[in-house]
């Protein structure tokens, strides 16, 4: 790796250090403001529905920047994309009305999908020479290190001063942040896997190893608690209050820092095998969650922090390894809006069946992720079968 390309990688997980103050701080007790605005249960799911929205943004932004081929496109969505959520979430200072507030947190997805294929695209290219799973697993370090400050400075602003200084406070990371993303732009303007392609977006090329993948992650993200759901009922049953449940997104976020590089290092070791820990702790999340005790929740953040540091590592390198570079842009975007789908789906069931009935929820989990790994299973079959032909 040359020095330019290396200042560049460290610059994208600068990127994503200081927006993640600014997107986790701000998520870290996003159910409880809502439930603190006066907002029924069903309102957390509808933040969950960002995620839909985010990852269908991912496809278009995915699929657009393939067809337009162009350096310069790529560049634009991952700057369009992280100041919408720069600039949307300390409005959240202003919003009176529950709904007002779900929408920003809605707009802030929109600045996430639009950025993240691309961006991956980018890093992809620029760890290809380190092996991506500790490029991305070292990206997920540095991610995760705002995911950590964000939370706790928030949950700092909370404890001294109120919900609309907390959201303002996260104006200055959002500023270093847009700094960074035309730093980057200026000393890497051409993304050499972007230039050589075809001004065309195609399906083709993503394979059945693709599909056998995705379908195992959206069985996990159908029984994966989006955080809002799980910060609005930790408040909603009393369990903790809004600094505290700030406290324990920051604990989760540390998790996820810790766990993301070994978690990298394991993907390199064994490949897909690695991904049989998402279906476990996600259950093991649900479990945790419906005991309404305040010391399992701390476990219950623990294991959410695990379950995202291999989400946001070992899902992504997996894709750039199962596709060819002619068809990651729109792999990533594809898989981004059925996981999305998924995921949101998943989040109005939960939350149904969670003031239905708690071991009803939990037998939905375990069914959920049971058929998860049933598909890793499959697919690392297949591998292995392919791996002894060859």
């Amino acid at each position: 790796m040359d020095r330019r390309i290396l200042v560049v990688f460290v610059l994208l997980g600068l990127i994503s250090l200081a927006a993640d103050m600014v997107y986790e701080g701000a998520r870290s007790a996003s159910g409880a403001y809502l439930e603190h605005l006066g907002a029924p249960p069903v309102a957390s799911s509808i933040i969950g529905v960002g995620e839909f929205i985010g990852y269908f943004l991912r496809f278009v932004s995915g699929a657009l920047a393939s067809y337009l081929g162009s350096s310069v496109a790529f560049w634009g969505f991952v700057a369009l994309g992280y100041a919408t959520t720069v600039i949307a979430l300390p409005l959240l200072a202003f919003a009176g009305l529950w709904w007002i507030a779900a929408s920003l947190y809605l707009l802030e997805r929109v600045g996430k999908g639009l950025r993240t294929p691309v961006r991956d695209v980018i890093l992809a290219e620029v760890t290809e020479g380190v092996g991506r799973g500790k490029g991305f697993g070292l990206h997920e370090v540095m991610d995760q290190a705002g995911a950590l400050a964000g939370p706790l400075l928030f949950a700092y602003m909370l404890l001294n001063y109120d919900y609309s200084k907390a959201f303002l406070t996260l104006l200055a990371p959002g500023i270093l942040a847009m700094i960074f993303v035309f730093t980057a732009w200026s000393l890497y303007p051409k993304i050499k896997s972007v230039e050589v392609l075809p001004r065309k977006v195609s399906f083709r090329g993503v394979g059945r190893r693709f599909w056998l993948y995705t379908l195992s992650m959206i069985l996990q993200s159908l029984g994966f608690v989006h955080w809002a759901i799980a910060s609005y009922f930790l408040k909603y049953w009393g369990i903790l209050g809004d600094a505290d449940i700030a406290i324990l997104y920051a604990v989760a976020m540390g998790v996820d820092a810790l766990v993301a590089l070994p978690i990298g290092y394991l993907y390199d070791t064994i490949k897909f095998k690695s991904l049989y820990v998402a279906p476990i702790t996600t259950l093991m999340i649900t479990l945790l969650l419906t005991a309404k005790i305040t010391a399992l929740a701390y476990m219950m953040a623990v294991l959410w922090g695990v379950t995202m540091g291999v989400s946001e590592t070992i899902m992504r390198a997996s894709i750039a390894d199962i596709v060819g570079r002619d068809g990651l842009a729109v792999a990533y975007g594809i898989f981004g809006v059925l996981y999305g789908v998924s995921w949101s789906v998943g989040g109005f069931i939960i939350t149904f069946l969670l003031e239905l009935s708690a071991p009803i929820a939990l037998g939905y989990t375990s069914l959920t992720q049971a058929l998860s790994l049933l598909m890793l299973a499959v697919l690392n079959r297949q591998i292995s079968s392919e791996s002894l032909r060859h």
